[in-house]
């Protein structure tokens, strides 16, 4: 649980990043089908390829934080 050897959840992400973090946790399909799924609730054309912050959250609460990063508390 130490946060020194592990990188803060940035602010947003793209797709390809979000992959990226949840890869070894999930397979790409499932990981883009629950962000488009999000993205299009929000009506948020699911073609963007950045990931706003709010939207990224929703998807983090969903699925738990990416092995390898913490939520920076102090912002």
């Amino acid at each position: 649980m130490n946060s020194n050897n592990k990188k803060p959840l940035p602010h947003a992400v793209t797709k390809s990043e979000l992959v990226d973090m949840y890869c070894d946790q999930f397979s790409e399909t499932k990981i883009r089908k629950q962000i488009n799924e999000i993205l299009k609730e929000k009506n948020i054309s699911k073609d963007t390829k950045i990931v706003p912050h709010l939207e990224f959250m929703e998807f983090v609460e969903t699925y738990g934080l990416p092995k390898g990063y913490y939520l920076d508390d102090s912002s």
